[in-house]
């Protein structure tokens, strides 16, 4: 009793709610209103409508179209790859099961008992009864995200406009309408006798907004053949010939399209383009004006010399640019001599500044070259000179080199009393 009032629940709850509906699972009926035969034997739901059940129908798990997709996998994907093969079955079926089926229903020795595709008659077309596809949903979604993306596949790049979009030119129709899910709100309608008044006019208004998105999905549909957008190779010459400002006005314009026709529209956008090209000409004019000129040969003359201008600037700069460049690679070189051994292919009857044995080994030992040495020992010396005093601190702030050869140097002075530091 209590499960018989449970069911009584769900079919009152049904009536108030009608999206929850229920459907004969062998021929996808309605019956929601109706009476049906429920299985409580069934590990899941199964309702039954009473014709089906009256005419003795019996179905399994896998329905024919299953069959020929497992078939189908088998050839394409090969014996074994289960994975992929469920796929190919929508993904509702696990592996294991479709190769428990396989070697129940094939291996087994009963698939040759079923009848052959070029003996049967109506009786065994009646017993099979087609489901709805369960890789429909899929396809639609990756469709729909083309679509919203904009972004086309390898695959695609090589295919027709008509390919591209999903546009069936026999048929007249696409794969993916606009406003596509406006049959969703008639999927679940139907009209009953025992129907109330406030019902039928609810679902009278739902056909009539339906057929008011019909009306907007064949206006579309009939715009985007009769400009002929299809032809994605036109358009993309089209937008080839146009410079980027043309470009940008076209876009702009598109929502205006379906208001005028075609060769309206198009001489509409050539009147704005003319009519910018013109409004830039009155602002260079002006400019022209502001500067004093009067005459289109007092422009040209201006513009003339203004090249002339720009052109002596471009050579100054390569100029400029290739002093800099010389420079800077000077100072590089300049710095790495500064590491070479000072000993090292010195010609020692040369000419210039007495060098000792021991600033010898003290320039190699802190790394300095010869030139340094003298402008840090110079400037330290006059320093000491002038102030008679000098501090190692300030000997530091002085140099911009490191702490290290800096101190070695004033230290080396120190000791030779060349310089005397401040205690």
């Amino acid at each position: 009793m209590e499960q018989e009032g449970n069911r009584e629940e769900i079919i009152y709850h049904n009536l108030y709610f009608p999206y929850n509906k229920v459907h004969c699972d062998n021929c996808e009926k309605d019956i929601t209103k109706q009476a049906r035969i429920l299985c409580n034997d069934c590990p899941n739901a199964i309702d039954i409508c009473m014709n089906c059940f009256l005419n003795l129908q019996e179905f399994e798990d896998w329905t024919a179209e299953e069959e020929l997709l497992l078939l189908e996998g088998l050839e394409k994907k090969g014996f074994g790859n289960w994975q992929d093969i469920a796929e190919m079955l929508g993904g509702d079926k696990a592996q294991e099961e479709i190769a428990q089926h396989y070697d129940d229903i094939i291996l087994s020795g009963e698939f040759r008992k079923m009848p052959l595709l070029s003996k049967r008659n109506q009786d065994t077309l009646e017993l099979i009864k087609p489901k709805r596809a369960q890789t429909a949903p899929k396809r639609i979604k990756e469709e729909q995200n083309i679509t919203k993306t904009g972004r086309l596949t390898p695959n695609m790049s090589s295919q027709s406009g008509q390919e591209i979009v999903g546009f069936m030119p026999k048929r007249g129709d696409f794969d993916i309408e606009f406003d596509n899910d406006a049959e969703l709100l008639l999927a679940e309608m139907e009209f009953n006798d025992d129907d109330k008044p406030f019902e039928i006019d609810m679902k009278l208004k739902v056909l009539d907004i339906y057929n008011i998105r019909l009306d907007e999905r064949i206006k579309r549909k009939k715009f985007v053949i009769e400009r002929d957008l299809l032809n994605l190779k036109k358009q993309n010459i089209q937008d080839k010939s146009r410079s980027k400002e043309e470009k940008e006005l076209h876009n702009l314009m598109k929502p205006f399209a379906r208001f005028n026709k075609p060769d309206d529209h198009e001489r509409l956008v050539q009147n704005l383009i003319k009519e910018k090209q013109l409004r830039a000409k009155i602002e260079e004019l002006r400019y022209y004006r502001k500067l004093g000129m009067k005459t289109f040969e007092e422009v040209e003359e201006y513009l003339a010399d203004k090249r002339k201008r720009d052109e002596q600037y471009q050579r100054r700069q390569k100029q400029n640019d290739s002093f800099v460049y010389d420079s800077q690679k000077q100072r590089f070189m300049q710095r790495r001599t500064r590491f070479i051994p000072l000993m090292e292919g010195r010609d020692k009857n040369k000419s210039g500044p007495s060098f000792c044995e021991e600033e010898y080994q003290l320039c190699q030992k802190l790394g300095l070259s010869e030139q340094e040495y003298l402008i840090l020992k110079e400037v330290l010396v006059r320093e000491s000179v002038k102030n008679g005093i000098i501090k190692k601190d300030q000997a530091l702030q002085n140099f911009k080199l490191d702490k290290e050869r800096v101190t070695g140097v004033f230290d080396y002075l120190v000791v030779k009393g060349l310089i005397h530091e401040k205690e």
